[in-house]
């Protein structure tokens, strides 16, 4: 009992403040969501779920949640990709592996004002250095962050560039917790490398990669300000997800009660979309 109590003494500081810092917004959301309520803390009346009906009749927040489904699934697929090819480097010997875990860290610390600065310079149609030098080898970029075919997975690239040091610290830290002689004993019953990652260290590591997909998903649908400070959900909304739906939404048409209704409703999305992850998704516990 005392040990309980102790734990709970210690817990209880940190959920008043998430109690606080998260559960009192989201009360304050669902109250507006009842109202019609224009500019924020404006004059308003109760609506019941006439805003709700709104958004759920309007098509361009199912637009926007769909591109939000397109956002999370190649950005963890593209983060990955890379996160893991980076944990893998860094496992290997050498001056330039030890170097790695000094430079594969710089992209996440770059501010993302200035992440989203560097790549639009970058990739400018005039002066971009990487659109200069695809054009040498006679490839036309164009103008990526412009073109409504692909602006939305331009600005993935440059969120999973920001993004997969995080995954690489933490896979690699996975990777770092695969025994040894387990290794050693299926490389002396013939396993070569890959069978050895996809039948030993893959199973062993399983449980960390879905926490951080779970974690990962949610962070990335949650996005906002590398999309807005490069498109603000343009060109033509190609890039508009939810979140900047539901900001355009508050202080762009100044619906203040509509993007409270909208936020409650990604919420109940969000929780639904965990809780089947974890119902069907979630490791067998003896993998």
């Amino acid at each position: 009992m005392k040990k309980h109590l102790l734990g709970f003494s210690l817990v209880t500081p940190v959920m008043v403040i998430m109690l606080v810092a998260i559960g009192l917004p989201l009360i304050n959301s669902v109250w507006i969501s009842f109202q019609d309520q224009r500019v924020i803390g404006g004059e308003s009346e109760f609506v019941g779920f006439e805003t709700y009906v709104r958004i759920l009749l309007d098509s361009s927040f199912w637009s926007a949640l769909g591109r939000s489904g397109t956002w999370v699934v190649v950005n963890l697929i593209v983060q990955t990709l890379l996160a893991f090819s980076a944990a893998l480097l860094l496992q290997s010997k050498g001056w330039w592996a030890k170097s790695a875990r000094v430079w594969v860290m710089l992209p996440w610390v770059i501010p993302t004002i200035s992440v989203t600065i560097i790549w639009q310079w970058m990739l400018n149609s005039n002066y971009g250095v990487i659109h200069w030098a695809l054009g040498e080898v006679g490839i036309d970029l164009g103008s990526p962050f412009s073109d409504p075919g692909v602006a939305l997975f331009s600005i993935i690239l440059v969120n999973s560039w920001h993004w997969f040091p995080l995954a690489t610290v933490v896979i690699y830290g996975a990777l770092a917790t695969v025994p040894e002689e387990t290794l050693e004993a299926a490389r002396i019953d013939g396993a070569n490398n890959r069978q050895t990652f996809f039948a030993v260290t893959l199973p062993l590591i399983n449980p960390i990669l879905f926490a951080l997909g779970l974690v990962g998903s949610l962070w990335s649908f949650n996005v906002l300000d590398s999309i807005y400070l490069i498109t603000e959900g343009g060109p033509v909304e190609a890039t508009t997800t939810v979140p900047v739906y539901i900001y355009n939404t508050a202080f762009g048409a100044f619906r203040s009660s509509e993007a409270a209704a909208a936020s409650v409703l990604t919420v109940l999305v969000l929780v639904t979309v965990a809780m089947l992850m974890v119902r069907f998704a979630r490791p067998k516990e003896d993998s």
